[in-house]
């Protein structure tokens, strides 16, 4: 296997608290695109299976999944 191929399927993920219902959602992302939606400065969204909803991660979280990106 390249290692294109090994980046591409690195996943990444987080916590992060709905602010609707309060429940932890676990958030799960791709290697490039969160590396593409960070280089590009796009917001990062948390989605809520209880609640079916969206929000916008905070820079903290963001700073959080860049942390967790390999050199």
């Amino acid at each position: 296997m390249t290692q294109a191929a090994v980046t591409h399927r690195t996943r990444i993920s987080l916590v992060s608290v709905c602010p609707r219902c309060g429940h932890e959602q676990p958030q799960w992302y791709s290697h490039t695109a969160i590396l593409t939606l960070l280089r590009r400065g796009d917001p990062v969204e948390g989605y809520c299976v209880v609640c079916q909803e969206y929000w916008q991660l905070s820079i903290r979280e963001r700073e959080g999944l860049a942390a967790q990106l390999p050199s």
